[in-house]
């Protein structure tokens, strides 16, 4: 009977995977490979030890990444670039799996039924499915940077520390926000593996030179940061609707330079900046403060500090999002736990279901999609699942912990 279900299974995720496959690859050519086309011009640039941090045609957007991921995503250039857009839509989908299984370890799920395993897996992909789906069709590496953060969280867990480094070094050499967790390490005198992050981020940045040689190396490392900076912290990019980070929000709701008629002219453009760091500092405090249950405490520290891991980026674009998922997936693990007793907890999640998920364009079309963005809706429901895991956090126990 464990071997049908097994193979029901296997043979339910085999045309999951069919299914969106055909659908990417129809889809991706139509519109220009997205973010990926990115991707796959740096890496033919990169084998050739030419500048990834020009722009050689204005249909591309500037490489942001570090020379390390240049070098990691630089194979996939010898592929045409159809099959190589369909090789990293498979390595994303295989990591949404390890992702679920990690996440799933991680809270260290027990004593449920097959029903509710089940219920839980589907709740949790299902409230986060928009931002799954970003990072499938944009061809974007989110689920593969989550994948390495939850995987160096595990490995820490089990006192694997320079496995559990490599592993945030890595997914910081993809993109920058995972440092999100290094001051949240060094509070809890985890400083071992605070040290052997930055020693393998030293090593990852300088491992690209044996390829490009060290004068070319040297060239990369001195132009990442500075373009970084050039390309992302503009105005422009602040006052974006489709970014929704905690600092677009305060600077498009309460500052003289927005742009939008909805805005109420309080503060200038670095009062309101200054106003959306002391927030975020608020919440960043609230994370670090120590309840009782030390695993159940951190496990719940760690969920809060992936929704910052969007929250706090400068560019906090849709597919940023994805990472909800570990904190969607604690939540609804403890209403399954409780039987869906707790109706303010339950109320929570739906609530943030709906203003994250619900105004995506397949329901509510272009227009009406740019204006939940314009209004931050994403940005809020991610708050409101902040308030519902702080909630569960100082609760006097999770009811899943006992």
């Amino acid at each position: 009977m464990k071997v049908n279900k097994r193979i029901l299974f296997a043979s339910l995720i085999v045309i999951i995977f069919a299914g969106n496959f055909v659908r990417y690859s129809h889809r991706a050519a139509k519109r220009s490979y997205c973010d990926f086309r990115v991707y796959y011009a740096t890496g033919e640039r990169f084998l050739k030890r030419e500048d990834i941090y020009s722009r050689p045609e204005e249909s591309i957007t500037p490489f942001k990444y570090s020379p390390m991921f240049a070098m990691l995503v630089s194979p996939l250039s010898l592929f045409s670039k159809h099959a190589a857009s369909q090789i990293l839509f498979t390595l994303n989908f295989l990591a949404l799996i390890i992702v679920i299984i990690l996440a799933k370890k991680l809270i260290e799920v027990q004593s449920l039924s097959l029903k509710e395993n089940v219920l839980l897996c589907f709740f949790s992909i299902l409230l986060t499915f928009r931002f799954i789906l970003q990072v499938w069709d944009s061809g974007q590496v989110n689920l593969i940077m989550f994948l390495l953060v939850l995987l160096g969280l595990y490995l820490l867990r089990k006192d694997r520390v320079i496995g559990a480094a490599a592993c945030i070094a890595f997914s910081i050499m993809f993109k920058y926000m995972p440092a999100v967790f290094l001051p949240y390490f060094l509070v809890k005198r985890k400083f071992k593996a605070v040290f052997f992050i930055l020693a393998f981020i030293a090593v990852f940045c300088f491992f690209p030179m044996l390829y490009t040689g060290v004068q070319r190396g040297a060239d990369y490392l001195r132009v990442w940061i500075p373009s970084i900076v050039e390309t992302s912290l503009d105005h422009g990019s602040w006052y974006d609707f489709k970014n929704q980070s905690l600092y677009s929000l305060f600077l498009r709701f309460f500052t003289k330079e927005s742009p939008y008629d909805f805005a109420l002219p309080f503060f200038s453009f670095s009062q309101g900046f200054g106003l959306s760091l002391l927030f975020a500092s608020l919440i960043y405090l609230l994370i670090l403060i120590p309840t009782n249950g030390e695993k159940e405490n951190e496990t719940i520290d760690y969920a809060l500090l992936f929704l910052c891991m969007a929250l706090f980026n400068p560019n906090a674009w849709m597919l940023n999002f994805v990472v909800l998922l570990f904190g969607q997936m604690l939540l609804v693990y403890d209403l399954i736990k409780n039987r869906f007793r707790d109706k303010f907890a339950l109320g929570l999640v739906v609530a943030a279901f709906a203003l994250t998920s619900l105004a995506s364009e397949s329901l509510v079309g272009n227009y009406l999609e740019g204006v939940f963005e314009q209004f931050s809706s994403v940005t809020l429901g991610t708050l409101v699942l902040i308030f519902a895991l702080l909630r569960l956090k100082y609760r006097t126990r999770p009811l899943w912990a006992r």
